[in-house]
């Protein structure tokens, strides 16, 4: 039987394990664009855009995880590998990349471009709050410090949080 694919949860209702969490509509030259951020103690930083791409940082804001274009992209040995879902009615099937140095130099040049125009979005206050968990907290300046303090992007050397 083939698995079916869902579209994501409610994340600033449901992602509890990212303890400090925000839903926020920016704006884009087609359509309004929904990004998601949380952070997990002590600040590993996850960020969603849409449902796509999905960037997963750990507490020393090393990438050490993502989701684009279908591809789960993970850390191993401070490499980046890209893993695709070959799915058929009765097999689902894990294809692995070993991203070149190319690849992984353009990777995160994305990544990086990503979160500068995110940055250059929230200085310019061209956004909308959707929510925030908690309610009263203080989310958006949470991201908008990190963004600021972020300068290149690092490739973990594990996937883990911390």
């Amino acid at each position: 039987m083939a698995r079916e694919v869902h579209e994501r949860e409610n994340l600033l209702r449901d992602a509890t394990a990212l303890t400090t969490r925000v839903q926020l509509e920016i704006e884009s030259v087609e359509s309004p664009l929904s990004v998601f951020a949380g952070f997990r103690p002590p600040g590993a930083l996850s960020l969603y855009f849409g449902n796509e791409p999905v960037y997963h940082f750990n507490s020393q804001s090393q990438l050490r995880r993502a989701y684009v274009e279908g591809r789960l992209i993970k850390v191993e040995a401070g490499r980046l590998i890209a893993m695709k879902r070959l799915q058929t009615e009765s097999l689902s099937e894990l294809l692995r990349h070993d991203l070149t140095d190319s690849e992984q130099d353009a990777f995160c040049q994305e990544v990086q471009r990503r979160l500068f125009d995110l940055n250059q979005t929230l200085r310019d206050n061209r956004f909308r709050m959707v929510g925030q968990v908690p309610e009263e907290g203080n989310a958006v300046e949470l991201l908008e410090n990190w963004l600021e303090n972020y300068r290149t992007v690092t490739v973990a050397d594990a996937p883990g949080v911390s």
